[in-house]
């Protein structure tokens, strides 16, 4: 088992984390709206977002770097009146809908773009709203 707090691996980690940070094609940044394939399997009865849909990655880069769970926020081309979600293009960023999903379900080779930066804090602020970080007057 490896010694995780050792000077070497820690070493090896910052190195890992800085060619991240200088990578402007890092694949699973913060606020990059992906393509992800959700099991169907996950919608059920429920109001859970699944199937081939885009989705903006929400995790921290240094967690979407090291772990295979990254969260999302689901994209839906459907214009429902709900106060939280976040108008980008064509399609709503709907921002009360977090989810935890493998890196695997994240398909790479469908493309991605990043959300500007403007839009990226609309849906942080409604992250915020929808768990209480915030007041929803706001």
């Amino acid at each position: 088992m490896t010694d995780k707090t050792s000077p070497a691996a820690k070493a090896t980690y910052a190195q890992k984390i800085e060619a991240m940070l200088s990578d402007p094609d890092f694949p699973y940044r913060r606020g990059k709206i992906v393509w992800v394939q959700i099991p169907d399997s996950w919608k059920g009865s429920t109001h859970i977002q699944s199937g081939i849909r885009r989705g903006v990655i929400f995790s921290n880069d240094i967690n979407n770097l090291f772990s295979d769970l990254i969260y999302i926020i689901p994209c839906s081309r459907k214009n429902k009146p709900m106060k939280l979600h976040v108008k980008h293009h064509s399609q709503y960023i709907l921002a009360e809908q977090i989810i935890p999903i493998d890196k695997s379900w994240i398909l790479l080779d469908r493309g991605a773009e990043m959300l500007d930066s403007f839009t990226l804090r609309q849906v942080e602020s409604n992250f915020m709203k929808q768990f209480g970080l915030r007041d929803l007057v706001h």
